[in-house]
């Protein structure tokens, strides 16, 4: 059988996956039914903990040079402006702040990476059919010039987004509902004095509510939801010119669009992840209102957890099962509390009614400019508190009944290191597993034994008076003396103890790190 994994979609969800796999020497076939890339941007920012996984793919440069970093959020309601929110306050990450840049060039830049890797993507070719048996997935390939192909793989990915082809072949249901509203965007340009290309805008009056978000160099993508029962035709940049003036900024022209659309939001999720040798990843796996800007990252972020678990799998590493059963596990309730908690912002933000504005009025007016709030929304829209709580890799780690900040299934945490000085971040970003070791130089911990059977997948890094002389890195992670932590290839927290015992590690690295005997 060909060794190669296929892929299914090469948006940001498709080029993560298949980068992560090459991370591992996992060879991909990455193909997408769409002729060439997509000249419009759904995804207009990169958020904090997909930043963090991002690092480990070797991209986070040029995101970075391309980018810009978002300042602040401004909500108002006619002439006032009744709270501005500094972005990147409470952020706990190596990068505190969200990245504005389009979807179209990170998907530019990642397609590069993985260009260098070694894998083109293979514009035009689109799946049609697919069946599956216990050794392996068989896929019917329809290519531009009308010729069909069968590919026969050990694994198969959909990346294909909200009308997933392969979320279909399953019979997998996409749970959910589509909001009565239509909703009007418009890439447009802005003539008028006093906006920030580096915030957003939301603002609300006369019973209705527009949102204006940067992007590119001087372009804006505005928001506005059409009155009940309006129709559902393709809106035009002068009804887009009716919102922002009665519900808007004063002074603001409208002009140069670039893209008009009209659209419904559907909240949805997959009843299932994974189906056998499938799975789901992205926006064929879950779907939202845009508010928040976290598809695109909730996608990242699932491709990098299945990632590092499937080349396990295709390498013959660990237990095929556990690794591939615990991306659902982990993956879907995140989904979960991304959607609920994107139709609540929708909803707050897109509400009708006068009364409904005076009410936000009152509670922006009041909560806005608390700081505390500010930091909770942000940090719920960075995704780096997530913890993963279910399925059978989280349960190896040994996890405590009310999980701590950096317990098992948290994010690891960055900090800086002396002697080489070095981010421990960086460290953490390779393709393998850390075992961090918070010791007394002149009374290491022993691994002998331990490292048995685990290859280069796991590396030690020993942190003592000499490389974390202030305790900063034992700090993070909550140490009081010697201990240790074992981070997983996607920076989570596999387990975790004190004192210098490993022994607790063996079930896990039975599990997880060794080939089956």
């Amino acid at each position: 059988m060909n060794r190669e994994i296929l892929v299914v979609g090469a948006g940001p969800t498709g080029l993560s996956l298949a980068i992560t796999l090459r991370r591992y020497g996992v060879p991909v076939r990455l193909v997408e039914r769409k002729p060439e890339p997509a000249g419009v941007s759904k995804a207009l920012a990169v958020w904090s903990a997909s930043m963090e996984v991002l690092e480990g793919m070797g991209v986070m440069d040029a995101l970075l040079a391309e980018g810009a970093r978002l300042h602040s959020l401004r909500i108002g309601s006619g002439p006032r402006e009744l709270a501005a929110m500094a972005i990147g306050d409470g952020i706990d990450s190596p990068y505190p702040f969200p990245l504005l840049l389009s979807q179209a060039r990170t998907e530019r830049i990642l397609a590069a990476k993985l260009a260098e890797l070694g894998v083109e993507i293979e514009r035009g070719v689109e799946l049609t059919q697919l069946s599956q048996d216990q050794e392996g997935v068989t896929a019917e390939l329809k290519h531009p010039n009308g010729r069909v192909e069968i590919q026969r793989t050990p694994y198969l990915a959909g990346c294909d987004g909200a009308r997933s082809t392969v979320r279909q072949a399953l019979g997998i249901e996409f749970q959910g509902y589509t909001e009565p509203q239509t909703y009007l965007l418009g890439d447009v340009l802005i003539d008028g004095a006093g906006l920030d290309h580096n915030s957003i805008y939301l603002w609300w009056h006369n019973g209705g509510t527009v949102a204006l978000f940067p992007f590119e160099e001087a372009t804006w993508r505005v928001f506005a939801v059409r009155k009940p029962g309006a129709g559902d035709e393709a809106t035009t940049i002068a009804e887009l010119q009716e919102h922002i003036d009665r519900h808007g900024p004063g002074g603001l022209r409208l002009h140069d669009a670039s893209w008009l659309s009209a659209f419904r939001i559907n909240e949805r999720l997959a009843e299932r992840y994974r189906a056998g040798r499938c799975f789901l990843v992205g926006d064929a796996a879950h779907i939202h209102s845009p508010a928040g800007g976290q598809g695109m990252n909730t996608g990242i972020q699932d491709a990098v957890n299945l990632g590092w678990k499937l080349a396990y799998a295709a390498n013959g590493i660990g237990n095929a099962d556990l690794l591939l059963d615990s991306y659902e596990a982990e993956r879907r309730p995140i989904a979960r509390s991304v959607v609920k908690a994107a139709a609540r912002k929708l909803h707050l933000a897109f509400g009708g009614g006068r009364l409904d504005t005076i009410l936000r009025d009152v509670a922006v007016t009041v909560f806005g400019n608390m700081s505390a709030v500010q930091k909770m929304l942000q940090v719920e829209l960075s995704e780096t508190e997530i913890v993963y709580r279910e399925g059978p890799l989280v349960a190896l780690g040994l996890p405590q009944r009310k999980p701590r900040r950096t317990g098992v299934g948290a994010r690891a945490r960055d900090a800086a290191l002396a002697d080489p000085p070095r981010r421990l971040w960086s460290l953490l970003s390779e393709p393998h597993h850390s075992l961090l070791l918070f010791e007394d130089s002149r009374h290491p911990i022993p691994v002998d034994g331990i490292m048995e059977g685990t290859g280069d997948r796991l590396r030690i890094v020993r942190l003592d008076e000499r490389s974390d002389p202030r305790g900063a890195a034992r700090d993070r992670f909550h140490l009081d003396g010697s201990g240790w932590v074992l981070v997983r290839p996607d920076q989570v927290i596999a387990a975790r103890g004190t004192g210098s015992r490993l022994d607790g590690l063996e079930p896990y690295f039975d599990q997880v790190l060794r080939s089956p005997r």
